[in-house]
């Protein structure tokens, strides 16, 4: 057994620590079981899908044993190199293409809103990407579920366009021209009729996610508004 190492990141409902050379540790801080999220990983990686591999899920379901990978994530991958926003946005419009190739298994909850039976993450925007050696690696699975594609696209698509920017000034302008080619990178590989009769069905939806501030619900509505009246 490995030692566990110094904390790495805090989620909002578990912590990742170091656990070896090449693993990580990922503890739940309200004791939730994680069998299904470890469940539902194992299911995407034997299907070739670019996860962290899972290597072992304690007796009670709280701490998750898996690879360790090394880069950063999607946003702070484009905060030093913003001149690839549109490349990310398309790669991320990409791994939403692969991952709704695959059916969801029948165990898996079904999706809050819209029908459909394939495979959705629910949570796949930027810092849920990590930029490794070996490419995009696709990260926190604990809302997989099934439904229609085009669900998992629209949560993605109001999350990059009015998650809060913690900027102001010329930073947070070019913060936001950086942005704006990410959303066009990822918008220009969908349907945006699809994305119309869905989005208010899904903003208010995660507009009940307590982890949202006011102000990033208030900006999901008029991105919402916006998409259905353009």
């Amino acid at each position: 057994m490995s030692e566990l190492g110094p904390l790495l990141a805090s989620g909002r409902d578990a912590d990742i620590f170091e656990y070896g050379a090449t693993q990580v540790l990922r503890r739940s801080r309200n004791a939730r079981s994680m069998v299904r999220e470890a469940r539902i990983m194992e299911f995407v990686q034997s299907h070739g899908y670019p996860i962290p591999r899972v290597d072992h899920v304690s007796a009670d379901g709280t701490e998750l044993i898996m690879e360790k990978i090394s880069g950063v994530n999607m946003v702070d991958a484009l905060t030093a190199t913003p001149w690839k926003a549109r490349r990310f946005g398309r790669m991320l419009a990409e791994l939403h293409t692969q991952l709704h190739e695959l059916s969801g298994p029948e165990w898996l909850p079904a999706a809050p809103c819209g029908v459909g039976s394939q495979l959705l993450h629910m949570d796949l925007h930027p810092l849920n990407v990590m930029m490794s050696s070996r490419g995009p690696i696709v990260i926190d699975w604990t809302n997989a579920a099934r439904g229609d594609p085009i669900i998992d696209v629209v949560l993605t698509w109001a999350l990059i366009s009015a998650g809060e920017v913690p900027t102001s000034g010329v930073k947070g302008k070019l913060t936001g021209l950086i942005r704006s080619r990410l959303v066009r990178g990822f918008a220009g590989a969908f349907d945006r009729d699809e994305v119309g009769r869905e989005v208010d069905a899904v903003v208010e939806w995660k507009s009940k996610d307590p982890n949202m501030s006011e102000s990033e619900v208030s900006s999901m509505r008029a991105f919402a508004q916006s998409l259905i009246t353009k």
